[in-house]
């Protein structure tokens, strides 16, 4: 009989032999966790070799191996000579080293977050609840954004002053956009016929939004967390670029990595330069890596969806 299964057996195509197994790249794209260390290894190796060979200034481009090693005199204090051996010479290095400027942007950056997370969010949830709202308030948050934030970042540091609070402030604004915007497309892609289903069951306002709307919008929220975790470290940078305060932890004089970022800059450090430029892209990474592991526990029940804005697969 044609519909045989033996005979559709025999009659389909036998699948291609690779009798070479697996190739590197099905392997390391099984094992996504290897890329970057390898990417970066071969990265750092390949600069290195590229700036030794043709003999480049370190003016111009410093080495890998000058960068690490500027790191560890701010962080590590290494060539720090003896001073390290007595407890006052101790929290003067700690109050010089790149550790105070780390903690105080990363406060800043960290209080933006939650400062930018909450102001859209709540303008996302409140657009959606009434569209006359909407429509009053929407224009202005887009022309708002639509400024450049350099612009308007020394007002904000006349109004809120050099310390903590101005960086803070600015840090929310350049991180609540995102989280707006992503808001109201998760509570706009609600499944229309689960919709359906719960207004044919006489579902209040308030229980479908409850049971299905906000559910259906928190990978698009998390999604814009993810944004906001970076922007906000922008803000807080580019507060710091306008105005720095002073140490908050006892430091003597201005405090925040954008200001040591300025220092190295003008004194023509281009060693220095790159050991903070790594620093920022380190903490950008590790911000985008907390909201990761949270959005993983907490939507352990959703899929992952390319289609979510700012969804990135780090």
């Amino acid at each position: 009989m044609a519909n045989n299964p033996e005979n559709l057996k025999k009659s389909a195509p036998a699948p291609a032999s690779n009798d070479g197994g697996p190739s590197i790249g099905d392997i390391l794209l099984e094992k996504q966790y290897l890329l970057f260390p390898i990417s970066f290894t071969v990265l750092i190796v390949v600069w290195e070799g590229l700036i030794r060979f043709f003999e480049i200034d370190e003016f111009l481009l410093p080495t890998p191996s000058g960068i690490g090693m500027a790191l560890l005199r701010g962080l590590f204090f290494v060539d720090a000579g003896d001073s390290i051996s007595e407890a006052a010479d101790f929290m003067g290095l700690m109050q010089n080293s790149f550790y105070n400027h780390i903690s105080h942007t990363l406060f800043e950056a960290v209080m933006g977050f939650f400062m930018g997370s909450f102001i859209g969010l709540g303008l996302g949830l409140l657009f959606m609840q009434s569209k006359w709202i909407e429509a009053i308030i929407m224009p202005y948050v887009v022309a708002f954004q639509a400024l450049p934030k350099l612009a308007i970042a020394p007002l904000i540091i006349i109004w809120f002053g050099y310390e903590v609070e101005s960086k803070i402030f600015l840090a929310g604004l350049v991180a609540f956009f995102p989280l707006l915007v992503n808001t109201m497309v998760g509570l706009k892609s609600v499944n229309q016929d689960q919709l359906d289903l719960l207004r044919s069951l006489s579902a209040s306002r308030w229980k479908t939004f409850w049971k299905l709307q906000f559910p259906s919008a928190l990978p698009f929220i998390f999604a814009g967390f993810e944004i906001a975790a970076v922007f906000s470290l922008l803000g807080a940078i580019l507060g710091e670029f306008v105005g720095a305060g002073q140490c908050m932890w006892g430091g003597r004089g201005q405090c925040g990595l954008g200001i040591l970022l300025m220092q190295m800059s003008f004194a023509a450090d281009t060693t220095g330069t790159f050991a903070i430029l790594v620093i920022l892209s380190m903490m950008g990474l590790g911000m985008h890596k907390v909201v990761r592991f949270i959005k993983v526990r907490v939507l352990f029940w959703a899929p992952e969806n390319d289609n979510t804005i700012g969804n990135q697969e780090g």
